[in-house]
């Protein structure tokens, strides 16, 4: 089962894991950052009734998505893409980027792999362990200018280490780069802060494209649910690059029955920003652990000099039946760091007890 976990950027799946424990072991995932707090039981059994229909015929077409995320997010309808995930969307703007592209690190790996995998001359901005991971709007734009960029890309908050930039901030960056050819902004986790999306700047602004994924936000990530905000020329232009039906009808489905359920969402977000307020403090008070504030529904943790991530996250799933995400194989990352996925307290407990003993009997790999 440990084998495989030797992929280039990303974990195995959740459910290639599951399959490679003993039948009588649960398995509590910290590794995939999902709200736990919704959908809502009603929405699953509105599903339920539907699913004859929704694997019987075609889905809708783009225009209703658009439609539908535009009552969602408030944007207009001509200003959105929508996307099979947010990854639909990373690899047709990486394919069509001009370089040089610069992206800080470490951050979500398909913004690292795609451009190299394109051909594209890229340079990564690191962030410092010293700073805490963060970046200033300066730093950044030093670094489009001293390597000649076209094309820039931040997570904001960021994947893995949860740090995050103000909406004041982004538009400062947005409007200090008027001559980029692109400007991406991914909110994939921005419901979980307290931060503004920049969607409607993006609406104002010649280069910038605002993605965000909603498997995040709405704890599904298997629907595969993702859009873009730009000016009307570049949704345009977007949108002419996917395919018809990119959206399937289980997806449809939900983009068409989750306003109803917009208080429960909102209510969700509440609660995950009060256990990741509960989980970094209960993460801190163990020892050698060094746990860096985050605007996400995730934590990044630093291991004690000399620990192996990659043996703490063996010996936390073989023993504790504990799935954590050891971040050895992210660029501007080491194996010393943990990103680990907010869970209610009870979970919590499970995970602070695992670490307390996998660390008190862990040796200098």
């Amino acid at each position: 089962m440990l084998n495989a976990f030797r992929t280039p950027s990303h974990n195995p799946s959740f459910f290639q894991v599951r399959a490679g424990m003993a039948p009588t072991r649960d398995l509590l995932d910290f590794c995939v950052p999902v709200n736990p707090y919704f959908p809502p039981p009603e929405l699953l059994d509105e599903i339920r009734d539907a699913l004859p229909d929704l694997v019987k015929y075609y889905p809708d077409y783009a225009e209703t998505h658009q439609a539908h995320l535009a009552e969602w997010t408030g944007m207009p309808s001509a200003n959105i893409v929508a996307a099979n995930g947010s990854t639909e969307l990373i690899t047709l703007l990486c394919r069509n980027a001009a370089a040089p592209f610069v992206t800080p690190i470490p951050t979500f790996g398909r913004w690292t792999d795609l451009p190299r995998e394109n051909g594209l001359s890229v340079s990564f901005l690191e962030r410092r362990r010293e700073a805490g991971f963060t970046l200033n709007v300066a730093e950044i734009i030093d670094q489009v200018i001293m390597t000649g960029a076209r094309t820039l890309v931040v997570c904001n908050p960021d994947n893995p280490t949860g740090t995050v930039l103000s909406a004041p901030e982004i538009e400062t960056l947005v409007r200090s780069l008027p001559d980029l050819d692109l400007i991406v902004v991914d909110e994939s986790f921005i419901d979980f802060s307290d931060v503004e999306s920049a969607a409607a700047l993006a609406l104002r602004s010649r280069n910038l494209v605002v993605v965000k994924s909603l498997g995040k936000a709405l704890g599904w990530h298997g629907v595969r649910l993702g859009y873009a905000v730009a000016n009307e020329r570049l949704a345009a232009e977007l949108r002419a690059q996917v395919p018809f039906w990119n959206i399937n009808g289980l997806a449809a489905f939900v983009l068409r029955r989750v306003l109803a359920h917009a208080p429960a969402f909102r209510a969700s977000l509440g609660r995950v920003k009060r256990d990741r307020h509960n989980m970094i403090g209960r993460l801190m008070r163990i020892d050698g652990l060094r746990v860096f504030p985050s605007a996400a529904n995730f934590v990044f943790c630093e291991l004690p000099d000399g620990v192996s991530g990659q043996w703490v996250r063996d010996a936390l799933l073989q023993d504790h039946g504990l799935f954590v995400r050891e971040c050895g194989n992210k660029l501007g990352s080491s194996d010393r760091y943990l990103r680990l996925a907010v869970h209610p307290p009870k979970a919590v407990d499970a995970l602070c007890e695992g670490l307390r003993e996998v660390l008190e009997r862990a040796s200098p790999a």
